[in-house]
């Protein structure tokens, strides 16, 4: 690490607040914000579970008037963005409270730069535009699930639906507020508490192998691949263990947004949307079933750095050449995607060679900012190459097969 290099850090503007049966004091920080009007905004499962029903309550118990929006869509789309800002706008909100997983914090934060900016989801999609941005209405973001980390980001997905591609909305602001309660992800079923942890897994190890330099980032994404290679597995065998549930939390909001929120990114993200949006996919997963192989498609890249990670899941490295050290590191990823079943091979939705061989193509053809080229440890150059990463992802996989040896111990 070297410290004679520039490097920037951002965080929501005022704070992040953490613990058990926080979200109930949403009314009475929000009120202190100066929020007069409210958009509750959410999903209909969500909503469904009762999960905002004690946050609504806490605000008009505050004497804050309430509106609630659950018309939110799993990964947003153009006009399902459109349509909440249109809602928003009507109702002369000055404070979105958005509640839910990266689908509804993505769509508070664009509907907030949206309303504040006008034009459309596409005009502030150009990061050279970040600069002119004016302020929405306050955003206040409040996840259920441990793994998006898009409670501390400042970008917003939406897809474009006459061509299936996601864009990425760059806004200037991060949420005023972020809350931070385990207890809202109490309910989370085993597979999406595995999908969300496997997002959070690679968000941390994806940006702690890019090539930016950004040393508190570093700690923090390091810092959270230890946790979370600790407690993921117990997240997902118990959802009521909420020692575990407040260290995934806490790894994949606090540590892991925070951190890729301000290093970025590489390939596994843009990789694994192509194959997760033509086989529907859900995020997490799709990263899951990538991961493994594209890191040791870039494995002489970051050799040290995947030792860093090696350690930080408990592998014992001592003696092993660096090469060694990181592939071990590989290994250990691929046994905790494994354990918690987000480790799978590719047939088993229904992809093909051919069909893998053109996104192949399809994405060697995108510009190299959406591939995420300037900061992976090894760009994919051609199409060739990355045809050869989906033909191991295709192939037949046995847990059985990584030595037990190399799965992370220790029960926190």
């Amino acid at each position: 690490m070297t410290l004679t290099r520039t490097f920037e850090f951002s965080m929501p503007m005022e704070g992040i607040v953490f613990g058990i049966g926080t979200a109930l004091t949403t009314g009475a920080r929000t009120a202190r914000l100066g929020a007069s009007k409210v958009m509750l905004m959410t999903d209909r499962l969500v909503r469904g579970a009762g999960l905002i029903d004690p946050i609504e309550r806490s605000l008009r118990d505050a004497h804050i008037s309430v509106e609630v929006w659950d018309d939110v869509v799993t990964e947003p789309t153009f006009p399902a963005v459109a349509a909440a800002v249109e809602f928003c706008r009507g109702g002369g909100f000055d404070t979105i409270v958005a509640v839910g997983g990266g689908s509804t914090l993505d769509s508070a934060k664009a509907t907030a730069c949206l309303v504040g900016n006008g034009g459309t989801f596409m005009d502030w999609v150009d990061g050279s535009r970040i600069a002119t941005q004016k302020p929405g209405p306050r955003l206040i973001l409040l996840a259920t699930t441990s793994g998006t980390g898009a409670d501390m980001t400042r970008g917003a997905g939406a897809i474009d639906p006459t061509t299936g591609v996601k864009h990425w909305l760059r806004s200037r602001y991060r949420s005023h507020l972020t809350i931070c309660d385990p207890e809202l992800t109490r309910s989370a079923p085993p597979h999406v508490t595995a999908a969300t942890g496997t997002d959070a897994l690679t968000q941390a190890i994806e940006s702690y192998t890019n090539r930016s330099h950004n040393p508190l980032a570093d700690a923090l994404n390091l810092e959270a691949v230890r946790l979370v290679g600790r407690y993921l597995r117990r997240a997902v065998a118990n959802g009521d263990d909420m020692e575990a549930r407040a260290a995934m939390m806490y790894a994949a909001s606090v540590l892991v947004g925070l951190g890729f929120g301000n290093a970025g990114l590489h390939i596994v993200h843009p990789v694994s949307q192509i194959v997760g949006d033509r086989y529907r996919i859900p995020h997490g997963l799709s990263l899951g079933l990538l991961l493994p192989y594209l890191l040791e498609f870039g494995l002489n890249g970051c050799i040290d750095k995947l030792c860093d990670i090696a350690r930080a899941l408990e592998v014992p490295i001592d003696g092993l050449s660096p090469r060694d050290g990181a592939q071990r590191a590989i290994d250990a990823v691929r046994q905790l995607l494994a354990d918690v079943g987000t480790f799978r091979p590719l047939r088993e939705f229904g992809a093909t060679e051919a069909e893998l061989n053109r996104l192949a193509e399809d994405f060697a053809r995108r510009p190299p900012e959406v591939t995420g080229a300037a900061l992976a440890p090894r760009p994919v150059r051609t199409a060739a190459e990355l045809s050869a990463v989906f033909r191991r992802a295709l192939g037949t996989y046995a847990a059985a097969e990584v030595s037990p040896a190399l799965a992370t111990r220790g029960s926190g």
